[in-house]
């Protein structure tokens, strides 16, 4: 028996839904009011290697930071947000420019979304193949001022890369420290192909001076913690 259209739209919403919540390569976890993790997974030397990035849910629309490993994920991610929140992409910030931050860019600029980051990322970018962010962060610290929300991007020095910067909602009081961080359960910093290591302690003690009031404290992949992923990660840097 055929169903009425109604019905065979309801299931078709219904699936599309669990779909996109259920999807096996992005992830939306709240972590406070306003501030989410978003999550994407990539076989990296055949291990399936987790990447977070934030969605930070303002009043008159989302920001998000970083684009997920690849186009079809930041797409994704978008689908998910749209379900998700009901309102429109305003701005997303690049916190390096690694293939786990900007790897999704194209999908960002293809759909009117502004892409923004330091001078350094932008640079950096291009001559890794992508495309360039807007370079409108400041070398040092930038407070953006989203309808009723604070959002800040600050470099506190290279660590993980010359050009790795964090973001703060104070509000919530969530730090997305990205790669220069390190979850509680990592033993080691990585991939340090780009690194700075001899800095990369005193980058982070930046952090804790800039931000010692942080509640929530998300890593480039892992989990999130405390303040005491700071301390750890500061542990496992050479000299430290």
């Amino acid at each position: 028996m055929k169903r009425p259209l109604i019905y065979q739209l309801l299931v078709f919403l219904l699936c599309s839904q669990n779909l996109l919540a259920d999807s096996p390569e992005v992830e939306l976890q709240q972590v406070s009011h306003r501030s989410w993790v978003h999550t994407s997974y990539e076989m990296i030397a055949g291990y399936r290697t987790d990447a977070n990035g934030m969605v930070v849910d303002c009043k008159s629309g989302v920001v998000l930071v970083d684009a997920c490993w690849n186009d079809l994920q930041a797409a994704t991610l978008l689908e998910m947000v749209k379900e998700r929140f009901h309102k429109p992409v305003l701005l997303a910030i690049i916190t390096h420019s690694h293939v786990d931050r900007i790897g999704g860019i194209r999908t960002f600029l293809k759909n009117g979304i502004k892409v923004i980051s330091t001078q350094l990322t932008a640079q950096l970018a291009r001559k890794a193949g992508y495309p360039e962010p807007s370079p409108e962060l400041g070398p040092d610290d930038t407070i953006l001022q989203v309808g009723d929300t604070s959002i800040e991007a600050f470099y506190p020095g290279p660590g993980h890369t010359q050009d790795n910067i964090t973001v703060w909602v104070p509000d919530d009081r969530v730090l997305f420290g990205g790669c220069l961080i390190k979850s509680k359960e990592s033993t080691n910093l990585g991939n340090i192909a780009d690194a700075d290591l001899p800095n990369w302690a005193n980058s982070i003690r930046n952090l804790v001076r800039k931000f010692p009031n942080a509640k929530n404290v998300i890593p480039g992949h892992g989990q999130r913690g405390n303040m005491e992923l700071l301390q750890h990660t500061i542990a496992l840097c050479p000299g430290a």
